[in-house]
């Protein structure tokens, strides 16, 4: 009987195992391994490639030339005080009266306007000049956008309009003339101090020296009073640049063009106003003014850049070459130092008194290299001798 049931079981499992290979999906074969491929027949060497062919030089292309105005001019000047916004335009040439309080004529197809309104209003006031072809002018004022006629309070209000635009600058080469008539330099020397301005004050200076010879008081006032006046470095040197093209320095002048270069605190704006007056006055004078100034420059580049520009002049005398060795005994770099005495050395006869001070100077020099590059030269250029 056991012998039986073991046998039912049996033929029963042997079954369930026959029916689960049936259900059970068939085993994906494996792929096939792809044949190693060919190896790679070499490649041919390349041609070498024939140099190109240098290119042509072509000339430079210039810019082409502005178109010549005929005297038309633009101007305009924004400004918004609490509420209300004013802007004026200017387009032709302008000329005002003699007070400077309203416009006195227009060139043909000129205009000045005056704007005025509040920062909320469409409309404001307007004052209008315009320029006729027969040159007569044409004046509109208007309130709201509506025409009114020209009363007192209009021109109150033109008048304060133009004086605070004159205070801006406008019109100011016609102003210089026009005080230059009437008062002469000293007038505008004293209007220049009556601005706020160090734009409008170096504006006012250049067109004093363009267009008058000053003496040597009123050139000396003008100097003491920029030096004074002006507290930009970048105008009070623009108007040294303007002084050293317009008035020969003398020994009267020297110090108070040495002090108002003292003055500018900016050692490149510094340097800027000495190198400009060796650049258009190689004198005696201008060559001490530009070594007693040179030493207050704090950036050893820009002195020994003004020093470098000194060396290389010819024909400056041998105190000025002595000079130059000596001043750079206040330059701290080594480098700098030396770059300077090698200037020296390569563009200027070398006497007993310049070559006592470029041993004095060289041995003060911390480098050796930089120290050896200078006794080299001195050998070279027979300095030494």
């Amino acid at each position: 009987m056991k012998n039986l049931a073991c046998a039912v079981l049996m033929a029963i499992g042997a079954a369930s195992i026959a029916l689960s290979a049936q259900d059970r999906p068939a085993r994906p074969e494996r792929p096939a391994r792809p044949a190693a491929p060919a190896p790679l027949a070499p490649l041919e060497p390349l041609a070498p490639l024939e140099p190109l062919a240098p290119l042509e030089p072509r000339p430079p292309v210039l810019p082409a030339p502005p178109a010549a105005d005929n005297g038309r001019q633009s101007w305009t000047f924004s400004t918004g005080t609490g509420w209300t916004r004013l802007r004026i335009e200017a387009r032709g040439r302008i000329e005002l009266t003699d007070d400077e309080k309203d416009v006195k004529s227009v060139s043909a197809n000129g205009s000045f306007e005056i704007s005025s309104k509040g920062w909320l209003s469409l409309f404001g006031q307007r004052y209008a000049v315009r320029g006729n072809a027969d040159g007569t002018t044409t004046r509109r004022f208007n309130v709201g956008g509506v025409e009114r006629p020209i009363d007192a309070e209009a021109r109150a209000w033109i008048a304060d309009t133009i004086q605070h635009l004159v205070r801006n600058g406008f019109g100011a080469e016609a102003r210089v003339a026009r005080i230059l008539a009437s008062q002469g330099p000293s007038g505008v020397l004293d209007e220049i101090a009556r601005f706020d301005s160090n734009f409008i004050k170096a504006r006012y200076f250049a067109l004093l020296l363009q267009q008058q010879r000053l003496d040597r008081p009123t050139a000396e006032r003008t100097l003491r009073l920029a030096s004074s006046q002006i507290g930009s470095d970048f105008e009070l040197a623009r108007v040294l640049i303007a002084f050293v093209e317009a008035v020969p320095l003398d020994e009267t002048l020297a110090p108070a063009f040495v002090e108002a270069a003292n003055a500018i605190g900016s050692d490149f704006e510094h340097a800027r106003a000495l190198r400009a007056l060796m650049a258009r006055q190689q004198t005696p004078v201008a060559v001490k003014a530009v070594l007693a100034s040179t030493p207050r420059i704090g950036s050893d580049f820009e002195k020994g850049r003004v020093l470098r520009d000194l060396a290389q002049r010819k024909d400056i005398g041998a105190d000025a070459v002595s000079g130059i060795v000596r001043a750079t005994a206040s330059i701290g770099s080594d480098f700098e130092h030396a770059r300077v005495l090698l200037e020296v050395i390569a563009s200027q006869p070398i006497d007993a008194a310049a070559r006592q001070a470029l041993l004095d100077t060289t041995g003060r020099i911390g480098s050796d290299h930089e120290r050896g590059r200078v006794m080299s030269a001195m050998l070279r250029e027979g300095a030494l001798r």
